[in-house]
């Protein structure tokens, strides 16, 4: 069987590291838009990379935090009518995915290492906002001074 190079364990902690994020970049945002933010996170004095990568369109928002060594996904919310395989049925429509080890040796494929929850899903709510969710996001990892970091479309500042 495949493993992973993070546990459970692991992850709770990149995210732990992620509760003390600081970035300071200028971003702009419109239909279309997708790219990713590179943040660095700093606990107990080591430096950590992650990198949240966004999708923008109506009807198709996508944020996915990412551990940057590894790859793996840490917490992503998809908000489209798509679908997501757990290993114990679908997840259609708004969902949140968590990283998950006991979901990557359900499903033994070599790939999937987070299970996907309907929104609303613990503290995060369904809607349809990029910004909302962004907020969600941010929330969920305590993710601090995040208002340096800027979405701007047609140069009206919406952060």
């Amino acid at each position: 069987m495949e493993s992973l190079d993070l546990t459970d364990a692991d992850a709770h902690k990149l995210i732990s590291i992620l509760k003390k994020t600081v970035s300071k970049n200028k971003y702009v945002l419109t239909e279309g838009s997708k790219g990713r933010i590179k943040i660095t996170g700093k606990l107990d004095g080591i430096e950590h990379q992650f990198v949240l990568y966004y999708m923008y369109a109506i009807d198709n928002i996508h944020l996915n935090f990412a551990d940057s060594s590894t790859g793996y996904t840490l917490v992503r919310i998809n908000l489209d009518s798509s679908f997501h395989n757990n290993s114990d049925g679908k997840v259609r429509g708004h969902r949140v995915e968590l990283f998950s080890e006991t979901e990557f040796k359900a499903k033994h494929d070599t790939f999937t290492h987070y299970k996907a929850y309907p929104l609303p899903h613990n503290s995060f709510k369904d809607c349809d906002d990029f910004f909302t969710t962004l907020q969600q996001i941010f929330d969920y990892t305590n993710v601090k001074n995040h208002k340096s970091i800027s979405f701007i479309e047609n140069n009206i500042l919406s952060i």
